[in-house]
């Protein structure tokens, strides 16, 4: 997955997880796609922190 698309997927987390979200999700399903959300943001320092190292 390239940075775009990680970016895209915070992004439509994000949209669920809000106020303006159309479906209201467990807390189990709440829980897990914000795991997710932090495994791509993490990703994304990763690889920040190594291209600035370069």
């Amino acid at each position: 997955m390239n940075k775009s698309e990680k970016l895209k997927k915070i992004r439509d987390g994000l949209v669920l997880l809000s106020r303006e979200r159309e479906v209201v999700l467990s807390f189990h399903e709440t829980f897990h796609m914000v795991d997710e959300l932090l495994e791509i943001v993490d990703d994304l320092i990763e690889e920040e922190s190594k291209s600035l190292q370069k």
